[in-house]
């Protein structure tokens, strides 16, 4: 994909981080990239459980729906920009208030669609996340020349059928690549 500039864009695809990567949050994620352009780029981490619980959250929400759900149901760490937000990525329009970000994924960012989201948690067909992956205008074509990242099509089913410490790697899978493949020090050919 490119714009009419030339310049790639990651919409839609699944930035997965290099070896070398070892700042953090950033360390062995997968992350789905929702918007780039040429202002800059936003995604989430869908790979990085907090050690909360969805079900703790709503409690904290006051909501009383929180019993609805499974305790084992994770909260995810979606990056670093605004930890304290919380965003809803669901693979169906859970209400009307939820905007289509990529080709049948959906993001709310309202605290009202929560309730309505419990049996969706539940089934895994969607996840909870607090906070967001930025970047600012040339900072991630930057890192992409630097080696710092593959990107990958997304695909829904990664998200929302994979356990969690296997997505990067089901992410890989479809270039046919195993991570163990991957050695720090990457460079271009």
């Amino acid at each position: 994909m490119s714009d009419d500039s030339g310049q790639t864009l990651f919409n839609g695809q699944f930035l997965v981080s290099m070896p070398d990567l070892k700042d953090g949050v950033f360390d062995s994620s997968l992350v789905l990239m929702c918007e780039h352009g040429e202002t800059g780029a936003m995604g989430f981490i869908v790979n990085k459980p907090t050690e909360f619980s969805v079900q703790e959250i709503f409690e904290q929400l006051g909501l009383e729906a929180a019993d609805a759900l499974d305790p084992d149901v994770p909260v995810m760490n979606g990056g670093p920009v605004e930890p304290q937000r919380g965003f809803l990525l669901s693979n169906h329009p859970i209400t009307d208030d939820v905007v289509e970000v990529l080709d049948g994924l959906y993001l709310a960012s309202s605290p009202d669609v929560l309730p309505l989201a419990i049996d969706a948690l539940n089934h895994g067909d969607a996840i909870f996340i607090l906070g967001y992956s930025g970047w600012s205008e040339g900072q991630l074509e930057s890192e992409m020349a630097a080696n710092t990242w593959i990107n990958v099509p997304w695909d829904a089913d990664v998200i929302f059928q994979i356990p969690t410490a296997d997505r990067q790697r089901a992410a890989l899978a479809q270039l046919g690549i195993d991570p163990i493949q991957l050695s720090q020090g990457a460079g271009h050919a």
